[in-house]
């Protein structure tokens, strides 16, 4: 499988300055924090899991590069979500789910400075083994390793791709369990697509141009048809059509392009065309190996798509709570079911509403100066969004109601305010149906592990 990157990257910037399309976008850095000990970065370190009391919890997988969970980003009274409530959705039993006992929980010591903390702690570095989760105390976050590095989750010689990619997830939903499954291996898709404890999986990778290469569909697909998994993937960092990407193309998954939201407030040319939905192309992340505060800008579908994983997964969240639904994924009468109550939520069912809750903006929103310094946008057409926005923008952000409207749709609360025009149903449907036909009959023949069910639920 190709590990390209699908974040923008200083080769790719550098072509785009060169042409003239783009300038450098400059660093955005939050506040620093003064170093210390995490009781002298505003709140006191969270070494043990959360207690029994809250049952319901989502799991969102993120197969990427590994993550720095020294970084403040993550732990309570840091720079990020976490600054004035600590994280508590790892709980007992989401531990035992993953088979993580005492010897799997990394205390990591965190003074601010990463190379004598790396150096205190290579102890517990030492003892971590490939293929086994553990916990990082203190955080939301769970790691396993496959992609051979020693000692495995190691931060130090790692891309800090993964830091982003997670970072982006608990932005969206900061009260998800985020594992971060290390190495863009086959057998790190394998365990992401069949452990029965994730409800979400979100892949940001791929080869550039989105040839359909056969990678390992059949783990994506088998997790998404036959074990009623939710998969976001990235669709490309450049114009090409996402219906043949084989990240975020097949049928069964949810193919992300980019918006630059909060910036431009455009369509950012330099993704996917004719995506299902598009995300935040632009944000700025924990993004290093190195270090334990600070923030970066970064821009790619590779952000896009687990913002989006993260929305998602609150989704499936209250929905669980609504319906005192403890765990996760459980077997129904015809399909696994995200959520067992009064209203059975399959994956089916969570991606119509999510459909439905993605939001159009408006023509007048873009601005075509900021759009120069966003790598170039283009304003969304007020008479066909779905031309170029697909579903539309799914965003956490409490002014566009994508959330309120996902959760009344979901029958949490509230009533549904926002419905999608006949010609977005009309558009979106026929993508869907030339993507099934694509991948089931002529991607690969026909391969053995597809099906001729269909179990998507049209508009």
């Amino acid at each position: 499988m190709s590990a390209a990157r699908r974040a923008l990257g200083p080769s790719i910037l550098a072509v785009l300055l060169a042409i003239g399309l783009a300038a450098p976008a400059a660093a955005h850095h939050r506040p620093d924090h003064a170093g210390g000990p995490p009781d002298e970065r505003g709140g006191p370190p969270v070494d043990e899991p959360a207690g029994p009391d809250a049952a319901s919890r989502v799991v969102v997988a993120a197969i990427d590069s590994g993550v720095n969970a020294y970084h403040e980003f993550f732990h309570a009274g840091g720079d990020g979500p976490f600054a004035e409530t600590a994280p508590a959705a790892v709980t007992p039993e989401v531990l035992a789910e993953f088979g993580i006992g005492p010897d799997q929980v990394l205390h990591l010591t965190r003074t601010g400075d990463q190379a004598a903390d790396l150096t205190a702690d290579a102890d517990q570095w030492a003892r971590v083994e490939p293929g086994q989760p553990y916990w990082f105390a203190g955080t939301n976050v769970i790691g396993i390793s496959f992609d051979g590095s020693a000692p495995p989750l190691h931060p130090a010689d790692k891309h800090p791709h993964g830091t982003g990619v997670l970072g982006s997830v608990l932005e969206a939903n900061p009260e998800a369990v985020v594992v971060m499954v290390e190495g863009i291996e086959e057998a790190s898709e394998e365990w992401a697509f069949t452990h029965p404890a994730v409800d979400v999986v979100t892949t940001s990778y791929g080869p550039i141009g989105s040839p359909p290469l056969p990678d390992h569909l059949s783990f994506s697909y088998t997790g998404v048809v036959q074990n009623g998994k939710v998969h976001t993937g990235a669709v490309d960092n450049t114009p090409a059509l996402s219906p043949v990407d084989s990240t975020g193309g097949p049928w069964w998954s949810i193919g992300v392009s980019g918006y630059e939201e909060g910036d431009s407030e455009g369509r950012q040319v330099t993704s996917g065309t004719l995506p299902d939905v598009v995300g935040d192309f632009t944000q700025t992340l924990p993004y290093c190996t190195n270090c334990q505060e600070g923030r970066r800008s970064v821009s790619g579908t590779s952000f896009a798509t687990p913002t989006t994983a993260g929305v998602v997964s609150l989704g499936i969240l209250e929905a669980r709570r609504a319906a005192g639904h403890a765990g996760g994924i459980v077997e129904g009468d015809e399909q696994p079911l995200l959520v067992d109550g009064e209203q059975p939520l399959t994956v089916w069912n969570l991606r119509r509403a999510l459909e439905e809750a993605a939001a159009y903006p408006a023509t007048a929103e873009w601005d075509p100066i900021g759009a120069i310094f966003d790598l170039f946008t283009t304003p969304v057409i007020d008479a066909a969004p779905w031309s170029t926005m697909g579903w539309g923008l799914v965003t956490a952000d409490p002014d566009r109601e994508v959330v309120t409207e996902l959760l009344a749709r979901l029958g949490v609360e509230g009533e549904p305010a926002r419905t999608k025009s006949a010609e977005a149903c009309d558009w979106m449907t026929a993508q869907y149906e030339v993507r099934f036909a694509y991948w089931n009959n002529y991607a690969f023949l026909g391969e053995s592990w597809m099906t001729d069910d269909d179990p998507y639920v049209r508009c």
